[in-house]
């Protein structure tokens, strides 16, 4: 009697496990399908970025930054340079970026105000990177993928991770536009791009 118990018991939890795996497999699929229907947004333009859009303690740093950046110069133009160099043309202004992404497994926040970069991997920062999001996740390569800026947009670039670096459910092979509402997956880790503010010019 016990021995069929046993028996009713593995057969159980043999359906239950596979039921689980075939509601997973299922989750994956619609997820890979939703990719597939917002690919033609890909096609994307300067409106996805809101402009001048942080709030009042990034306003504050970025005021303390600038202020910082205009005391170097001058110190730089006292130390005895001559007037010439002094009166080259004024170059472009590099434009800060903020970008919120979101846990979706845990709900934790991440936010980062960046010129250049932020990597992504699991080794507690990087200096190789201006900013660093650290995971938590043994599937996550130590420099697994970075968001870098090009022109007005920001790129989703893998860095030859061990186990790839997703977008929307589709490896990426190549630096890829990113958006608000893409989901960056990195090992069992996803991050869901919550905003993209990007400092406005002048």
């Amino acid at each position: 009697m016990l021995y069929w118990i046993i028996m009713a018991l593995l057969i159980i939890g043999s359906l239950a496990l596979l039921a689980g795996t075939f509601m997973s497999v299922k989750k994956n699929k619609a997820r890979a399908n939703m990719a597939q229907e917002d690919k033609p947004r890909r096609s994307r333009r300067n409106d996805d970025y809101a402009e001048d859009d942080y709030d009042e303690d990034d306003r504050e740093e970025y005021a303390r930054r600038s202020r910082n950046a205009r005391r170097r110069e001058q110190a730089q133009g006292y130390q005895g340079q001559p007037q010439q160099a002094q009166s080259r043309p004024e170059k472009k202004r590099r434009r800060q970026w903020k970008i919120i992404l979101q846990d979706m497994n845990t709900a934790q926040t991440y936010s980062f105000i960046f010129y250049d970069n932020v990597g992504i991997g699991r080794v507690k920062g990087n200096g190789r990177f201006e900013k660093y999001l650290s995971v938590e996740d043994g599937r996550v390569s130590k420099q697994h993928c970075v968001i870098v800026h090009k022109g007005d947009m920001l790129y989703l670039r893998d860095l030859d991770s061990r186990n790839g670096t997703y977008l929307n459910g589709t490896r990426v092979d190549q630096p890829i536009v990113i958006q608000k509402a893409d989901i960056i997956g990195v090992g069992e880790t996803e991050l869901e791009i919550q905003r993209i503010l990007r400092e406005s010019e002048g």
